[in-house]
């Protein structure tokens, strides 16, 4: 499969019907999604894959939507920095096995969703994002669940702000609280924001997965540098979360012991204290993006979501994912 060009991108995005009168994807929606693996209609009978944008403030957000017949619960996946919809198959197929209708969209500033590159200058924009999904999904009425990646973390956690929780089982994958090296970012913003509107992105080994890592670096949609507006956002942000419970109930955090994104200790600590009912499994070797390790570390924490959805209400199939 071709790669997407910058222009076949900008057409895509540019070309977005409201999702409100999405149909299934076109032609050229096709190829962007089988350059990604996330075709599953065509993959899939049964399976009805619709993408349109959601208008949220300023931003027009790509949104995916999965439905399935004899679904018994909708997840919503988020993203997280620097992450599009394409790099989430994996989430995507085990919500799809697991019985949900599945619905995902890119963050402002990401994939095929309007903005700065990878720029925000308020995390109350990512959580009107994801009110704004919801509002327009138009799922049937089934329970709804939630898994997120990294800063799709901090995006529900200020969605639980400013709205009545409507998720009856949350999944934190590698949760941002405070990246690693937090206090010389604060230090460097301060001295530069003013100068620059951006540094030059670094491409760590997130993942023991190296075939992601391989793609990652050649994927189209990967911003090549880290905004200092989303960095002031972020400071904003932690100034202004209280560490007390934020009324989420229980909820499950998985964490790799081997991240280097993440000041995960730190973040593990202070997660208590916003979500005291979390329970937190460590894995065991996995590195910031666990949305995409190794099988063998996808399959043990899936193994985890299994048997923490089991102790809720939102009826969970427990087939396991085809990778």
């Amino acid at each position: 499969m071709a790669r997407p060009t910058t222009a076949s991108l900008a057409a895509l995005r540019e070309n977005l019907p409201p999702f409100s009168q999405a149909v299934t994807p076109s032609p050229e929606f096709n190829d962007f999604c089988q350059y990604y693996g996330i075709h599953f209609a065509n993959r899939w009978s049964g399976v009805e894959h619709r993408i349109g944008s959601v208008r949220s403030g300023q931003y027009s957000l790509a949104v995916h939507s999965y439905q399935q017949g004899g679904a018994t619960s909708n997840l919503l996946l988020v993203h997280g920095y620097l992450d599009h919809s394409g790099l989430f198959g994996e989430l995507i197929e085990y919500g799809l096995n697991s019985g949900c209708n599945v619905v995902i969209f890119d963050l402002p500033g990401h994939g095929l969703s309007s903005g700065e590159p990878a720029a925000i200058d308020d995390f109350k924009e990512y959580s009107r994002a994801i009110s704004c999904v919801l509002a327009a999904a138009g799922l049937p009425d089934l329970p709804w669940w939630a898994m997120a990646q990294s800063t799709g973390c901090s995006a529900l956690m200020e969605f639980s702000r400013s709205t009545n929780w409507p998720f009856r089982a949350t999944v934190f994958l590698a949760p941002l609280i405070r990246p690693k090296g937090w206090r010389k970012i604060r230090v460097a913003h301060a001295l530069l924001h003013r100068l620059i509107d951006g540094t030059k992105r670094n491409f760590s080994d997130n993942s023991s997965n190296k075939n992601f890592l391989t793609f990652i670096r050649q994927d189209p949609l990967q911003s090549k540098k880290i905004s200092v507006r989303w960095v002031g956002a972020l400071k904003r942000w932690l100034e202004d979360l209280p560490m007390r419970d934020l009324g989420l109930g229980p909820i499950l955090v998985l964490q790799g012991d081997a991240d280097e994104t993440v000041a995960w200790r730190w973040n593990m600590r202070k997660l208590l204290l916003l979500i005291p009912q979390s329970e937190i499994s460590y894995l065991e070797g996995a590195g910031h993006h666990l949305a995409n390790e190794s099988l063998s570390i996808r399959c043990d924490y899936m193994k985890k979501i299994d048997d923490y959805l089991s102790t809720t209400s939102v009826f969970h199939v427990g087939t396991r994912a085809r990778f």
